[in-house]
């Protein structure tokens, strides 16, 4: 047992890394956005060349995030992990993956959480559940800790709202976890998550986590042998008569910014990777194996180095290194956007020239929705188009739109 983030966990999110995007979303909440990205890339494919590491499906939002606050994008061919992160930044919060999910909130509690993170490396037990808005944080664990063991993540998804529904569907008794603090969260799910991952997931919304070598029956019962104040652990509602399991103990108990090590990808980011981890104050090491490097850094580090790579990355293969390649595709997703806009950046993107003919002003400013999939840069331009009513003349070297 290990308490840090897993070593394949920058891994787990290279089809982020290598796979371009091209959407256009207005007036969108951050984890909607986030999914949308998620699904305009086919996340249920695994991570390129790295088939055993498990690839990113769910999104694990810090409670102290507001899921509602809205944001707004138009990016075209961009690798998804940068569009993440920086999409993250702009908002003042920070990602991480993990196999299966992808952390987001405050750097502090990412950080934390991905340092306290228990993970089992002796047992593949992995579980999916989904649960609908309204549940409760201890309703949340009690899934996770019941819910069968998976095979993979195309499995049968154990869902709570079912469970509700229908109490004959588990034959499993309902454990008590009735010393986690009060709290109801949104609907949400975790894909082909690591059971113990997915149980410390749960327990860092209240900056809590298992000591290593604890089994998970034992936080299904209430221990009498420790009372602990909730508020020892920061963020947490203050409950004086509350009792923690003896495997459970607050961050504030453990010692922070301990290094540990993590693999990456050896490409184009490795450069990058370097620059970024020798200007931080606390130092790294790196060791190069086979196709990837080896990084041994803390929390904070790992979290700028990955930025470093997935900003660096090419989501793109040059057409100039394979002359035979077909031409790229993409897909694209509009809502409430201005084709003339749209049409703008997909040349661009393409490196071509713009015109708009003076008649088809007008229409160019109607605003679409869209959603196409799987297609090249042409064929998006010829869709947008279209649905204002435009023609376009996809050229060599210019792209024109002129009124059919």
């Amino acid at each position: 047992v290990s308490a840090q983030a897993p070593p394949d966990s920058a891994l787990a999110a290279e089809s982020l890394a290598r796979t371009p995007v091209t959407l256009s979303i207005e007036d969108q909440t951050l984890p909607t956005l986030i999914h949308q990205i998620f699904v305009s890339i086919g996340a249920s494919r695994s991570a390129p060349g790295n088939s055993q590491v498990n690839p990113i499906r769910s999104i694990w939002i810090d409670r102290q995030v507001d899921p509602t606050t809205n944001v707004s994008l138009t990016v075209a061919a961009t690798s998804a992990a940068k569009v993440v992160v920086d999409l993250a930044e702009k908002s003042d919060l920070a990602v991480f993956p993990l196999p299966g999910v992808l952390l987001v909130g405050r750097p502090q509690w990412v950080d934390s959480a991905a340092s306290f993170l228990t993970v089992e490396t002796t047992d593949d037990d992995l579980v999916s559940v989904r649960w609908p808005s309204g549940s409760t944080a201890s309703e949340v664990l009690e899934l996770i800790l019941t819910a069968p063991k998976v095979r993979n993540s195309r499995a049968k998804v154990a869902d709570l709202g079912d469970r509700l529904r229908n109490s004959n569907v588990s034959t499993l008794p309902r454990p008590t976890v009735a010393w986690l603090p009060h709290d109801v969260w949104p609907a949400g799910e975790l894909i082909g998550v690591d059971r113990t991952t997915a149980v410390s997931l749960v327990l860092a919304q209240f900056d809590y986590a298992i000591k290593p070598g604890t089994r998970l029956e034992s936080l299904t019962t209430r221990s009498s042998s420790r009372s602990r104040n909730n508020s020892a652990a920061r963020g947490a509602p203050s409950d004086s008569q509350s009792d923690l399991p003896n495997g459970i103990v607050g961050w504030s108990e453990l010692t922070a910014g301990k290094p540990f090590p993590m693999s990456y990808p050896k490409g184009d980011s490795v450069t990058a990777i370097r620059e970024t981890l020798a200007a931080q104050s606390v130092r790294s090491s790196v060791r190069t194996s086979g196709d990837k490097i080896t990084v041994l850094a803390t929390a904070e580090n790992h979290r700028r180095a990955l930025a470093a790579h997935w900003r660096s990355t090419s989501a793109t293969p040059s057409r100039r290194d394979k002359p035979n390649a077909k031409a790229a595709v993409f897909d694209l997703k509009l809502i409430n956007k201005t084709a003339g806009d749209v049409l703008r950046q997909l040349a661009a993107t393409d490196g071509k020239r713009f015109r708009i003919e003076p008649d088809a002003e007008l229409a160019s400013q109607r605003r679409i929705n869209l959603d196409g999939k799987q297609k090249t840069l042409r064929e998006l331009a010829i869709m947008v188009a279209e649905s204002a009513d435009l023609a376009v003349e996809w050229g060599e070297e210019e792209v024109v739109i002129r009124k059919p």
